[in-house]
């Protein structure tokens, strides 16, 4: 009996906690394969590559292969092989042409996979992903694992040459580390070993060098390190991702009653004060009214845009705390109509940022980085959606936190195809053949490659007396006879993009 007439809070079932029946059977000699081939395939694809072009997507698809290949279950689950069709899509879209975009998504969807497949205990995507996440922090530790397991595997029948040597270098780690240990304090103390140690060394450094690139040595071991966990995780404590079935309310340090006029109060001092700054966008930037006296253009337009984003990713900071407050709180009408309002007028703050944007790019040039702003700020609006959603239907944190995860992915998922250097090499181009006196950055298009030089080649028809753009078209032609004319020989597949494939008649 409640003495608070509260009613008692509904109980809620959990995701089943992972246990070991729920693991992919090891094949122990299947995974060192699958880390010897992901290995391999890093080695070819980027070792000594000047530019990164379809050798991603040939990387990501081997690894995608070889997680899958060691798991039992395969694509059982509807997010698996929707996971699968999204890792085809990146593929394509790093053939014809990769960048940060696309290799970001490329990360995220190999641990998305690689914790989808293997934590099958866990009932829900976020807690299989979030495990992964964290059986990536345990790299060193899953190096241990294996050396351990090749051990402890014994002599088998047809193998027991391969793992027993596999367990002699094992158990000879110790040893060598110690060595290193003394052999550096007795080199330091005793200058005639000192002397022996360090004519031995040099010689033998030398002798490696002439047969072997430690560098790429290195490389491989940084690959098997982050590799093996993707292809063989490990178990994680329920803790790492239980929390996302629900994150908990704050507590109640102050009575209902004080707490809603305390959110209150805060609430209408920042309608009010984002009220006055959005009137004076209203005044001066919507309408194309005079500037006050000391304002100039460039200051109103330009200077301040970060500041202005920032205001905005704070807002929602704080709208979300102030409705992760009891419900007793968050559930008055008062409270969410003034929230409400609070959005609506930081959406307009978005728009007002944008328009700037746009009177900046008119004024002076376009630029992927401020394609990039206007994109992100999309995705702004999108979260204040989210959370729009979750103020009127008192929707959980951690909804609000995966939806706002999904939202950037997808984000990021679209851009990868599209060709922002190529829109902004075009819009570019397109404002100077309309005004001669404005000035084209013929440096920054050269500095976009491929993608803006069917733009540069229409510059260089409309001007061709331009000395600046004959030096860019130079340029570019230098670097398309280095990178791309020799497509024909092994290793210059790895730098092929079907965008500059198609953008090369613009430089014949």
């Amino acid at each position: 009996m409640n003495s608070d007439n509260t009613p008692p809070v509904p109980s809620q079932t959990l995701p089943p906690i992972p246990n070991a029946e729920s693991e992919p059977p090891l094949r122990l000699f299947r995974l060192l394969g699958g880390l010897a081939l992901v290995v391999a395939t890093f080695d070819l694809c980027f070792w000594d590559a000047h530019h990164f072009g379809f050798c991603v997507a040939v990387f990501g698809l081997i690894l995608t292969g070889a997680l899958m290949a060691n798991r039992a279950s395969g694509a059982q689950k509807r997010t698996t092989r929707f996971m699968l069709l999204l890792a085809i899509g990146a593929a394509l879209a790093a053939a014809v042409e990769t960048g940060a975009t696309n290799t970001l998504v490329w990360i995220s969807l190999t641990i998305a996979l690689a914790g989808d497949t293997f934590f099958r205990g866990v009932g829900e995507p976020w807690g299989r992903w979030l495990s992964q996440i964290v059986a990536l922090a345990g790299a060193p530790g899953r190096l241990f694992w294996l050396g351990c397991t090749l051990v402890q595997a014994g002599p088998k029948k047809g193998f027991a040459g391969i793992r027993s040597l596999a367990g002699i270098v094992f158990l000879t780690l110790p040893a060598l580390v110690l060595a290193l240990i003394f052999g550096t304090l007795l080199t330091s103390g005793n200058a005639v070993f000192g002397s022996w140690a360090h004519t031995f060394f040099d010689s033998f450094w030398k002798f490696l060098e002439i047969y072997l690139n430690f560098d790429r040595i290195i490389l491989w071991g940084v690959v098997a390190f982050i590799a093996l966990p993707l292809l063989w995780p490990g178990r994680v404590a329920e803790w790492w991702w239980r929390w996302t079935h629900r994150l908990p309310r704050f507590p109640e340090i102050m009575p209902i009653p004080a707490a809603q006029l305390g959110s209150s109060l805060i609430l209408v001092v920042l309608n009010v004060m984002f009220f006055v700054a959005n009137l004076a966008d209203l005044l001066f930037l919507w309408s194309g009214q005079a500037l006050p006296q000391g304002v100039n253009y460039s200051q109103f337009v330009h200077q301040g845009v970060e500041f202005l984003i920032a205001t905005v990713l704070l807002s929602a900071l704080v709208l979300a705390a102030l409705f992760q407050q009891a419900l007793g709180v968050t559930q008055r009408r008062e409270l969410k109509a003034l929230a409400l309002a609070w959005i609506a007028q930081n959406l307009f703050l978005i728009l007002s940022v944008a328009l700037r944007l746009k009177l900046y790019i008119e004024a002076y040039d376009m630029t992927v980085l401020r394609l990039g702003v206007i994109i992100f700020l999309v995705v702004v609006a999108a979260g204040f959606v989210l959370l729009t959603i979750k103020i009127i239907w008192d929707r959980s944190l951690s909804w609000l936190i995966g939806g706002c995860v999904l939202a950037v992915f997808t984000t990021f998922y679209i851009v990868q195809f599209l060709d922002l250097a190529g829109w902004s090499a075009r819009y570019n181009v397109a404002q100077w053949e309309r005004n001669r006196a404005r000035m084209l950055d013929v440096n920054y298009l050269s500095e976009l490659g491929p993608p803006a030089w069917p733009a540069l080649r229409h510059a260089l028809n409309v001007e061709p007396t331009d000395l600046r753009l004959v030096t860019a078209w130079n340029t570019a032609c230098r670097g398309e006879t280095s990178a791309y004319e020799t497509g024909l020989k092994w290793r210059y597949w790895r730098e092929f993009s079907l965008r500059a494939w198609m953008n090369r008649p613009a430089l014949e």
